[in-house]
């Protein structure tokens, strides 16, 4: 059974560990990297210090969990199963963490924890972590109900994947319908109209897609409206879930005040990592253009296609080799600054093949597209949207034209 306050270690961590070196481990976890000194605080507040002799078990696979834990001092086993048919899955030592999902909801454990020799741990309720979030706010909720959805989702998919391979395939299609289902309520429902600009946005999303990309609106505290393309760097269960989360981080960023969109999406990424859970959450690719009149704001993160061709007959490639958001944590983004005239057209697009740009550029030069719906169609055509192995890939993509001049 899960260890609570009950099998807290006289005395606590070994005497030769300081409450500095402990404070050293939390800010390895993962899921802690980011925070500041203070959150760090708090969570040590809330945690009971645990030992556990070797060869004794924390925790049994399909016991509800409502502790999450650090390790000390020591080493921890995760097995799959027990007794003869038992398999090793991985070895935690200090600076590590496990048992995370119980911190949302008491989720069945997927594995048992064995201490592979006499170890230390650091101990965190379920009830206390959420009352340090809040308590019962809608935040939380929402987290609580994804989390639900997909650990069920996850063990349906891990049933079909241990039958006959025709199984397993059709399992592998029930993770990417489930991201399908979820991104299909993240996108909009209409493109906004902009005065002085003519907008397209789609997403392309295959019968067999991976549910991987979508594209969104907001509007900035200044007023200006913002387009923003997103991509999760990996195709697994979870990558519509880490959509959602950098979507509601980037609203929820533009309800503040910012001087640039670089300093906007750097406190995005900085947020996603405060946040990260490791195993669940991942780095997604970003990009966002704001609109004024005769000028547009544009920030990247990640290999986004972003492009901007000129009427004159010209045109640009606005990629600047940042990283995704979250995959550094102390990243800084920084924006550019784009005048515009009539004619001149912005192309964001989540595909991110080395060519791409230039097959943008080239589509919106050569072709006679009126509008911007068109043009958009015509560029999507051109990419052939398709992976590796001819199997149908997502791409979202947004084509913002500018229809008059400043006065």
């Amino acid at each position: 059974m899960d260890h609570s306050t009950g099998a807290v270690a006289p005395g606590g961590p070994p005497a030769t560990l300081t409450r500095e070196q402990i404070s050293v481990r939390l800010r390895e976890v993962a899921l802690f990297q980011g925070l500041g000194e203070s959150d760090l605080t708090e969570i040590l507040r809330i945690s009971e210090a645990v030992r556990v002799d070797a060869s004794e078990c924390v925790f049994e696979e399909g016991e509800r969990g409502d502790h999450f834990y650090i390790i000390v001092h020591g080493s921890i086993e995760l097995r799959k199963s027990s007794g003869a048919d038992a398999k090793r899955l991985a070895v935690l030592r200090a600076g590590q963490a496990f048992g995370e999902m119980a911190l949302l909801n008491q989720t069945p454990r997927s594995a048992s924890a064995y201490a592979i020799e006499d170890t230390y741990l650091l101990s965190v309720s379920r009830a206390a972590f959420s009352r340090m979030l809040g308590g019962d706010t809608l935040s939380v909720r929402l987290l609580k109900n994804l989390s639900k959805a997909l650990w069920a989702t996850s063990v349906r998919l891990a049933a079909q994947q241990a039958k006959a391979p025709a199984e397993a395939e059709a399992g592998q299609e029930t993770l990417s319908e489930f991201n399908r289902l979820l991104r299909a309520r993240l996108l909009p429902r209409v493109t906004p109209r902009v005065s002085g600009y003519e907008l397209s946005a789609s997403t392309l999303a295959p019968r067999q897609g991976s549910g991987s990309t979508t594209w969104d609106w907001f509007v900035l505290t200044d007023g200006r409206p913002a387009f923003a393309v997103l991509r999760a760097t990996s195709s697994d269960l979870f990558s519509a879930q880490r959509l959602a989360a950098v979507r509601m981080l980037l609203r929820s960023a533009a309800a503040e005040p910012h001087a640039t969109l670089g300093a906007m999406l750097t406190k995005v990424a900085r947020n996603l990592r405060a946040g990260w859970i490791e195993g669940l959450s991942g780095s997604v690719i970003v990009g966002v253009a704001a609109l004024a009149d005769g000028a547009a704001e544009w920030v990247e993160a990640g290999p986004v296609t972003g492009v901007i061709v000129r009427a004159r007959g010209t045109a640009e490639d606005l990629s600047s080799h940042s990283p995704p958001i979250g995959e550094e944590a102390d990243r800084v983004y920084e924006s550019t600054m784009i005048v515009l005239g009539t004619g001149d057209r912005i192309a964001a697009i989540t595909d991110t093949h080395s060519e791409s740009a230039r097959t943008v550029a080239t589509t919106l030069l050569n072709g006679q597209l009126s509008n911007s719906r068109d043009a958009l169609t015509t560029v999507l055509a051109a990419l052939e949207p398709v992976g590796a192995g001819d199997e149908p890939s997502d791409v979202s993509a947004v084509l913002i034209t500018r229809t008059t001049t400043s006065r």
